[in-house]
């Protein structure tokens, strides 16, 4: 089943689908003239650009990635969120079965099992190429600081992050005016730089 089969059904599949839609606007950016593209992307979204980023179909295509907010890994953010929600962090790992065996995702309106490795980018770290600005709220309760501050740590040639006093996907809310510079400053920096 494609992204598009799941539309309105109000199922996610943390990005394992829904990245087909991106990947369709990039392919006809590309055959309609777009040399390098720069893909934005919150939250879920980051963890869709991440997974472009990766493809070998888009090398040298893919060149900056800017991400607010993004899920770099998929337990983490699960167990982010069952701690919002009151509950163990531990209770996450309930979801694990219901999420990676295809007999259990569909039991649960999946269209199959989601792939959950593929959205670990500490696991797969040293696959990233492209440079990356994260913009990461101290207080992010569903995808914690820590593991961007972990993803830059073990890949400082290409992420660099840049926190805000602020909750999921709330930066920009916190400070819309250092928000918007800091990702000018590093477009306009990087696009000196290639």
């Amino acid at each position: 089943m494609t992204a598009r089969g799941l539309a309105g059904s109000g199922r996610s599949t943390l990005g394992a689908t829904e990245a087909e839609d991106v990947r369709a606007a990039v392919r006809y950016a590309v055959a309609h003239g777009a040399m390098r593209i720069v893909l934005f992307g919150w939250s879920m979204g980051g963890a869709i650009a991440l997974q472009l980023a990766a493809d070998r179909e888009f090398d040298r295509v893919i060149d900056r990635l800017v991400l607010d907010s993004p899920v770099l890994d998929w337990a983490a953010t699960v167990a982010a969120n069952c701690a919002r929600a009151g509950l163990p962090p531990q209770a996450g790992r309930l979801t694990d079965p219901w999420l990676r065996r295809s007999r259990f995702a569909r039991l649960v309106g999946l269209p199959s099992a989601i792939p959950l490795g593929r959205f670990n980018w500490i696991a797969r770290a040293e696959e990233l190429s492209v440079s990356t600005l994260i913009l990461q709220g101290i207080e992010d309760s569903s995808s914690p600081h820590h593991v961007a501050l972990r993803l830059a740590r073990l890949r400082p040639d290409v992420v660099q992050v840049e926190a805000f006093m602020a909750d999921h996907t709330l930066g920009w809310n916190a400070d819309p005016e250092r928000w918007t510079s800091l990702i000018r400053a590093w477009l306009v920096a990087r696009s000196r730089s290639s």
